[in-house]
């Protein structure tokens, strides 16, 4: 052997021998923790393979590609086919067996003789093709759950909302029952491919320093209204994106600066359409106002409250300035606002009332009240230097009404300190993670339902209620209401009354290990329903190698996890699986109304939490806040230390997807089909972007939009995209590059002036980036070419 090959043979031995060793050294400690052998007889046969290597000795080759053929069967008999999880654990032994392949012409011993030139060039070229198609394959989408049936599902009548508003989107789920149905037939899945920019506007509110831009637009008649992340409020022409009016409230907050979207108000007794004020936008800031502004003119109701504005404040305590954010937007019932407001999640106790209070449109005078310990206050004012009780579940998403039963429903938070429940009281642990109904004139309840009891991990129900007729199998429907949860679980009950229409089962939850006074719920409630819910297993853990998912198997096999409500504890890290952050949050659904077609998507991020004594927070260096790695849950025994469950290499531990658009039949309550959503395009990690479009599926911000024509549009992913897909079987049938990534529903609506329908979205940047490159201001309106 010339000199050339002996130094590549020292040079890849050396290689595998390190590579060995991790494998050896690793596993042991995983074997330790009672985890899988199977590491660490790898390293061993790499190891061997490795010192044949050196040697030069053709075992080398033998060795490697019977360890891949062990690979193989060991990653068939944890995963299966799974496509990622099986990348991660053959790729680095794929590429060993080659190599070793490859050298074989120059390497000795009895084994030798097998290795002709056409053997080593057939298995070489067959090891390589297996590798361009693993390659490939991340390239590929790979279903969660296949569709079983493409065929378009036959049309049933919608009766949820039967009063359609012709041409326009006038409310932020479109309609007050939120399902983001647009009932236009213009574009559809043999023309969208077609749709091209029609126009872009920029609000000049960047989202910059903290900000973000999550509004989705509004449209009545021949306007088009979007708030910015500083409730600055632009009114455009729907065909040109021509700006009409700006309108500053001057909100002065330099936290949680987003307006998710306003509402709209016309007066039906007014004699002149046009007098000031007949039709109102409705506006909430967040310095915590409630303004009306004239929709025609863009000029402030100053018969409105005092002087224009309500403050929210009122009655919400000395704790509530610089903590209470309304952020969702407002619904208009009626002559009713619905407001409520995000409190500071996890920083002290204290804090002020999650109190869900309705005011008159005209006057701004508050009509009812609903507070979690007086659910039947209703019209009752408070007392003169009375003040809502502290420390009760938010509202911080957005409500839904129905004219018909007149009901207001609205989804409600858990108490903050959300990791702390020792001293919780009685009405927090009633109303946590609810879904309420009230009556829309007076407030008063008529029921509520729970969707996780005693909450101790942020499992806040935030998402609109949706509000849809399901048929109930006899030719007539049941009014129903689709609560959907950060947990995954989804939640249909009848509107009237509360009960489940989909079964619900209560199951026992882990109960030992949570530090003392810490209260833990024996029973949980869980849905029929449900996606993205399953318990996590040794084998579900993942890395782009075997590396990285040997030290994620050790990671968890450290930390303590029992499954869903496993106690955070202050001993060792614990999984949260499905993640504070969903499941399905605040974004929420939409509804393909003639099929009966639900169309969700959601966040698959395990994460994990460890409560540390404030004391010794402190001298390890950590700064608290409400939303980073350390809350600090002011007045509690502990702080809770927190994260992303991730491998050292900043890939998440569990496996693909972290991200999916799913499709369920409310008929039947089965899933359709569940799709990966989102690429690693625009995602950086350690600073870098990969700028390659691999379709793992990633966390996705707010909610998607369904058309009558079969097609579901999405732009909250973590990628610049939006995209359309076809509601039967999920693949993408159109998407479009954005300027910055969007965190917010797309919208449609029809121009009364030209006909043509629109697809509206907005665009900011990436969520909680840290940086303000690549943020924007843009919103964008796609239609088809003229001659279509």
């Amino acid at each position: 052997m010339n000199s050339g090959p002996r130094t590549l043979s020292m040079i890849i031995g050396i290689l595998g021998a390190l590579m060995a060793a991790f494998l050896i050294i690793e596993g042991l400690h995983l074997i330790i923790l009672g985890g899988s052998w199977f590491y660490t007889l790898a390293g061993i046969a790499l190891a061997a393979s490795s010192v044949y290597m050196i040697r030069r000795n053709i075992l080398s080759t033998w060795i490697a590609l019977g360890l891949l053929v062990a690979t193989a069967l060991w990653s068939l008999a944890e995963v299966g086919t799974s496509f990622w999880p099986s990348f991660s654990r053959l790729i680095v032994f794929l590429c060993v067996a080659l190599i070793a392949t490859l050298m074989a012409p120059w390497l000795s011993g009895p084994g030798r003789r097998y290795f002709t030139r056409p053997v080593t060039g057939a298995t070489s070229g067959a090891l390589g093709a297996i590798i361009v198609a693993f390659l490939a394959g991340m390239f590929r989408v790979h279903p969660t759950i296949a569709p079983q049936d493409t065929t378009h599902p036959q049309e049933t009548a919608s009766t949820a909302d039967s009063d359609q508003p012709g041409h326009d989107w006038p409310a932020y789920g479109r309609t007050a029952s939120g399902t983001r149905y647009a009932s236009f037939t213009q574009i559809n899945r043999d023309n969208v491919g077609k749709l091209r920019v029609a126009w872009t506007y920029r609000t000049g509110d960047m989202a910059l320093n903290g900000a973000e831009f999550q509004g989705t637009p509004i449209k009545i008649g021949d306007t088009v209204y979007i708030c910015s992340p500083h409730n600055i409020v632009s009114a455009l022409d729907p065909d040109t994106g021509t700006e009409k009016w700006k309108f500053d409230p001057h909100a002065q907050t330099k936290v949680w600066q987003r307006c998710r979207g306003v509402g709209y108000w016309h007066d039906s007794t007014a004699t002149d359409a046009n007098a000031p004020c007949a039709s109102r936008i409705v506006l909430t800031t967040i310095d915590a106002r409630l303004i009306t502004i004239d929709a025609r003119t863009g000029q402030a109701c100053t018969d409105f409250g005092t002087n224009g504005n309500v403050n929210l404040l009122t009655g919400l305590g000395p704790t509530a300035p610089g903590s209470y954010y309304p952020t969702a937007a407002p619904l208009v019932a009626g002559d009713i606002v619905v407001v409520g407001g995000r409190i500071a999640d996890n920083e002290r106790t204290g804090e002020p009332s999650g109190v869900v209070r309705g005011y008159d449109v005209r006057t701004g005078a508050q009509v009812w009240a609903w507070d979690a310990t007086n659910p039947h206050r209703g019209t009752t004012p408070l007392a003169e230097g009375e003040i809502y009780p502290a420390e009760t579940p938010n509202m911080w998403g957005t409500a839904s009404y129905d004219p018909k039963l007149n009901l207001v429903f609205f989804p409600l938070g858990n108490q903050t300190p959300d990791f702390w429940g020792g001293d919780r009281s009685k009405a927090s642990d009633e109303y946590n993670d609810a879904f309420v109904a009230v009556d829309a004139k007076t407030g008063d309840e008529r029921w509520h339902f729970r969707t996780a009891n005693h909450d101790l991990v942020d499992y806040d129900a935030t998402a609109q209620p949706i509000l849809y007729d399901i048929p109930d199998g006899h030719g007539g429907t049941r009014p129903a209401i689709i609560a959907m949860t950060k947990r995954g679980q989804i939640f249909v009950l009848d509107r009237r009354d509360g009960t489940p229409i989909v079964p619900v089962e209560m199951r026992k939850v882990p109960q030992d290990g949570a530090p003392e006074h810490q209260y833990l719920a024996p029973e949980q409630p869980y849905s029929a329903l449900s996606i993205g819910t399953e318990r996590l297993k040794p084998s579900d853990m993942w890395g782009g190698t075997i590396f990285d998912q040997l030290l994620c198997r050790i990671q968890f096999a450290s930390y303590r996890y029992e499954g869903e409500f496993t106690p955070v504890n202050e001993k060792q890290a614990t999984i949260i699986y499905p993640g504070y952050y969903g499941g399905i949050n605040w974004g929420g659904g939409a509804v393909d109304e003639s099929t009966g077609t639900l169309l969700v998507n959601d966040i698959r991020m395990a994460q994990w939490g460890k409560f540390m004594k404030q004391e010794e927070a402190r001298r390890s260096g950590f700064k608290p806040s409400s939303e980073g790695e350390y809350s600090e849950q002011k007045g509690t025994p502990w702080g809770v230390v927190r994260s992303m469950f991730f491998s050292p290499a900043g890939l998440p531990c569990v496996k693909p997807p972290y991200g999916t658009m799913n499709a369920i039949d409310l008929r039947s309550g089965k899933v359709k089909w569940s799709m990966p959503l989102g690429t690693i395009q625009d995602m950086p990690v350690h600073g870098m972007v990969p700028g390659l479009a691999i379709p793992l599926g990633m966390p996705t911000m707010s909610g998607p939009l369904a058309t009558h024509t079969g097609l579901v549009f999405f732009s909250g992913t973590l990628d610049n995209y939006v995209r359309a897909l076809n509601t039967d079987t999920g693949e993408v049938v159109w998407k479009a590059r954005l300027p910055v990534a969007s965190q917010a529903a797309p919208m449609s609506y029809m121009s009364d002036k030209t006909g043509k329908q629109y697809i509206v979205v907005t665009a900011g940047g990436l969520t909680r980036s840290g940086v303000d490159k690549n943020r924007g201001d843009y919103v964008i309106a796609y239609a088809l070419p003229s001659e279509e």
